[in-house]
């Protein structure tokens, strides 16, 4: 009796320790970030340290702390990068084009619950199951507007034809697996959705209202009064400083063009998007403080966890402590970009590489652990060894400490 008595002891010690480590595990607490040092340079050298063990063929990054760039550091296996190079920088594009939606909506020209398709004559959302005229302004910006594109545009060759956006949005051929229509697929508002061809309607629309091609009004109207003078959607036979795109096994490409501009078009670099960073957390001359606080609000959540506004992600989950908001993109073998900004601190972070499906997106999820405490999928991933190693020392640990206790008490020790 005396052993099983032991054992039940022993087992539920260990039952204990697990449901620590596990919820340590799940809640962050236990988690390394990756540095213990609180300091940009800090981080920024952790950065290099991940670099290095990783394959990227160019890499601009920049933190931003109280509201002023504070680190920057640059990387190429070919020519030099700087802070005025630009990349492609996919769907953050989604991002950068929310600002000249919601332009419109300041000026009265838009309202952001009236069903899109009154509002274009060139295209309109085809028949589906469902009424489209549920899908409003609000919904597309927010990706819960019932559109199933799952789009991911791939982009098109400099030596190929761009189709229209009209043509776009009825099937997108640079559509890569997906089917590439923009059609209505559930209930507008019930869920969320990511929708790269809601961007392209959106793009549609501001044509449309503005009278303006899309590449006109965004500059006039959002790029040059931030002052993002090298930002652009057409870089094609202009004297900019860009990027090669390097693949994931050392090639370079050529720069691919778009029709859906709005959604994956945007060619910036490290410095200018840092005066977007900024300007979403400070004044500007583009939009009100009201207007960034209805874009920086929850409008779409997975299981009650908030998850996009009206452009910009949000990742803070539900911490009250902390307000980071943001966008990435990817794809295109192999770009993948990251912004970041806590609208409480002003401080942010962009990645910007070329050769790497995901290490931007790696960064700035690590910054968010650094910065705010809260842990995702790659902070968990990355910490598995040691978490491991925690939960196995603490079996070894407890039988050992037990088996010492007990021959302590027959007086064995």
């Amino acid at each position: 009796m005396k052993i099983l008595k032991h054992i039940a002891i022993v087992v539920l010690v260990l039952l204990i320790w697990t449901a620590f480590i596990g919820y340590g595990f799940m809640d962050g607490f236990l988690l390394k970030p990756l540095t213990n040092e609180n300091t940009p340079k800090a981080f920024k050298e952790a950065v290099k340290q991940k670099v290095n063990d990783e394959y990227v063929g160019n890499f601009a990054m920049t933190l931003i702390e109280d509201g002023n760039v504070s680190e920057q550091w640059y990387f190429s296996q070919g020519n030099e990068i700087t802070k005025n190079t630009l990349f492609p920088v996919a769907s953050i594009s989604k991002w950068v084009s929310s600002f000249a939606v919601m332009k419109l909506v300041e000026e009265g020209k838009v309202d952001l619950d009236t069903p899109i398709d009154q509002y274009l004559t060139r295209w309109h959302l085809p028949e589906s199951d469902f009424d489209n005229s549920k899908v409003t302004v609000r919904k597309l910006l927010s990706h819960s507007s019932g559109l199933i594109d799952d789009l991911g545009y791939g982009g098109f060759l400099p030596s190929e034809s761009i189709q229209t956006i009209e043509e776009s949005l009825t099937k997108a051929k640079d559509s890569g697996n997906s089917e590439g229509k923009a059609i209505v697929g559930y209930e507008p508002g019930s869920k969320y959705m990511y929708s790269g061809a809601g961007y392209t309607l959106l793009q549609l629309l501001i044509e449309e209202v503005s009278g303006k091609p899309f590449q006109e009004y965004i500059k006039n109207e959002v790029l040059l009064p931030l002052n993002m003078q090298q930002s652009t959607f057409s870089y094609q036979g202009q004297n900019f400083e860009v990027a090669k795109v390097y693949k994931t096994d050392g090639t370079t490409r050529v720069m691919n063009k778009f029709t859906a501009l709005a959604a994956a078009g945007l060619y910036t670099s490290t410095n200018d998007l840092s005066k977007f960073l900024l300007a979403n957390v400070s004044e500007n001359p583009v939009l009100t403080e009201k207007t960034l606080n209805t874009m920086q609000k929850a409008e779409t959540f997975i299981n009650d966890t908030p998850v996009y506004g009206l452009g910009p992600h949000l990742y803070s989950q539900n911490d009250t402590s902390s307000h980071i908001i943001g966008h990435d993109g990817s794809g295109n073998n192999a770009i993948n970009t990251a912004a970041r900004i806590d609208v409480k601190s002003k401080s942010g972070i962009i990645v910007l590489e070329t050769g790497n499906w995901n290490i931007a997106s790696a960064i700035a999820d690590e910054w968010i652990f650094w910065k705010a405490g809260i842990a995702d999928y790659v902070v968990m991933q990355r910490n598995k060894s040691y978490i491991l190693t925690l939960l196995i020392g603490g079996y070894i640990s407890i039988v050992f400490l037990y088996i010492i206790i007990v021959l302590r008490k027959r007086g064995k020790v």
